[in-house]
């Protein structure tokens, strides 16, 4: 995530556990959920962000005149010079030389010094306030590489609209200071002391303000920079919150369709920081039932679903793994769901976009949706039934077209094109319906 939309998960969780606190109950907190109305996370002003560039931008400048004039340590070392070399040489080291009778030559006669003991200053770069700001630098480009492809994710695709993602869009004024930004950092990277500290230090994990970062003016205003720079401290708390607001927007998103709660779950839980711990919770409404728990260590969301009007038990239910991914690329869930066979499917959520993944890592909208969507988009895909004729589609894939649709033991149709499985059912009227227990398209949600 960019750190803004950090900022953002930051207080919509703590709004929401302010919210839950004054509920008491999980069975209060769900019944009024619908009444959490909280600011999207992608409901982000791109004047903001084009203000953030500027000052990333005035930060890169303030960086450089650093390198141009670094704070150095200066260091003196012992060494022996031949005698031609040395410029000067102190009372101190000129008696080190007389006491040392091998640095002296004969020389007609007379014994001169070919060598003597010299002491020789050495600046050094790498002092901690230098090493911060070559930190500072990656979490910079960092940052910037979050932007650049967050921006170019908004680029529009073309499905046959009228009127594509044009220049004077905020898109492209956007775009055009992020290569701007790039090319200060990569100039900042090719400096020789950018070079000589990234390869001799690793990056602190802490930052203690010092007396140059507190009081050489240049120095400082990037200390300042860099405090507002962090959000979450860790992965972890990050996860956790982004956990809490996902788990939020799953229950909106089940109140919406009239699912209400099938059994008692008490008292509402907190941890010790004053946050809402998400627990396990069964509903249900006139077609389905739904079962949903963490998994592990706030990863993600197991859902377990039945269809009430399904008589085959081995078709009338489905568990499927949604995994939270803060990272829009989803390269934390890379090697995530170990156990992903147990699942009918398994799929990544971020702020922007889903992904199925299963077999590899593939996103599956191709112009962005709000969170809330995005959620939406997931949950009416795991509760999807529709008229149908048993007859046609014993054979053709609803959702493909393809032909190639088989039965296994339990009464459900696979095909083998797509991925998709469904089950056929009549409802109260005798009509013939089908239910999708994995539904697989190439895209879906906004085109």
């Amino acid at each position: 995530m960019r750190i803004v939309e950090e900022g953002y998960l930051k207080r919509t969780v703590a709004k929401l556990n302010t919210f839950a606190k004054e509920q008491g109950t999980y069975e209060r907190f769900f019944e009024r959920i619908g009444a959490f109305e909280p600011e999207p996370l992608q409901d982000l002003s791109f004047q903001s962000d084009l203000s953030y560039f500027d000052e990333i931008g005035f930060v890169l400048s303030v960086i450089t005149s650093i390198i141009s004039h670094p704070h150095i340590s200066t260091q003196s070392e012992n060494i022996i010079l031949r005698t031609e070399f040395a410029n000067s040489v102190s009372a101190e080291t000129f008696q080190e030389t007389l006491r040392d009778p091998m640095l002296w030559k004969k020389d007609g006669l007379h014994m001169v010094p070919e060598y003597v003991h010299y002491h020789q200053s050495i600046d050094d770069l790498c002092i901690y306030e230098n090493v911060f700001v070559v930190m500072l630098v990656k979490l910079l480009s960092s940052e910037v590489g979050k932007y650049s492809d967050f921006y170019a994710s908004l680029i529009r695709t073309f499905s046959g609209q009228a009127q594509l993602s044009l220049d004077e869009h905020n898109v492209s004024v956007a775009l055009s200071k992020i290569r701007t930004l790039n090319k200060k950092i990569r100039y900042i990277q090719n400096t020789r002391f950018y070079k000589e500290i990234n390869r001799k230090y690793k990056t602190p994990r802490t930052v203690h303000p010092t007396n140059i970062l507190l009081k050489d003016r240049l120095y400082n205003h990037c200390f300042k920079f860099y405090r507002t720079l962090i959000t979450y401290p860790d992965k972890t708390s990050l996860m956790q919150d982004f956990s809490i607001h996902y788990y939020m927007l799953l229950l909106k998103s089940l109140s919406a369709r009239g699912f209400v709660l099938s059994g008692e779950c008490g008292e509402l839980i907190f941890d010790e920081n004053g946050s809402l711990k998400p627990i396990s919770m069964s509903l249900e409404n006139a077609l389905y039932r739904v079962r949903f728990e963490p998994y592990e260590g706030n990863r993600g969301i197991v859902l377990s679903v039945e269809h009430k009007l399904i008589k085959q038990a081995g078709a009338r239910s489905a568990r499927h793994l949604l995994l939270f991914s803060p990272q829009s690329s989803f390269s934390d869930v890379a090697e995530s769901a170990e156990d992903r066979d147990a699942y009918t499917t398994v799929e990544a959520i971020s702020l922007w976009n889903m992904a199925y993944v299963e077999n590899g890592t593939v996103p599956v909208y191709r112009n962005p949706l709000s969170e809330q969507e995005v959620m939406d988009e997931w949950l009416s895909c795991k509760l999807s039934a529709s008229r149908a004729s048993m007859a046609l589609y014993r054979t053709f894939c609803p959702s493909c077209q393809s032909p190639n649709v088989n039965a296994d033991e339990h009464y459900v149709r696979h095909c083998s094109q797509c991925g998709s499985q469904f089950a056929f059912f009549k409802d109260e009227e005798e009509h013939e319906n089908l239910w999708f227990l994995k539904l697989r398209r190439t895209a879906y949600g906004k085109k």
